[in-house]
């Protein structure tokens, strides 16, 4: 079964955001099959300009 990856579980773990990064971190090296979709990973790259200027 593959499980679906929204923006806000990107985000928490690339931030780190306290306890939320650490089970977004847990989730996504869970051993199972991931997915996603192009406009996620735009909106994604979006947030990473506001919140950090990057």
């Amino acid at each position: 079964m593959k499980l679906f990856v929204d923006t806000n579980l990107l985000v928490a773990a690339t931030l780190d955001e306290d306890e939320r990064g650490e089970m977004a971190t847990k989730f996504l090296n869970l051993d199972r099959e991931l997915a996603t979709t192009i406009l996620n990973l735009m909106e994604f790259r979006t947030v990473l300009t506001k919140k950090k200027q990057l």
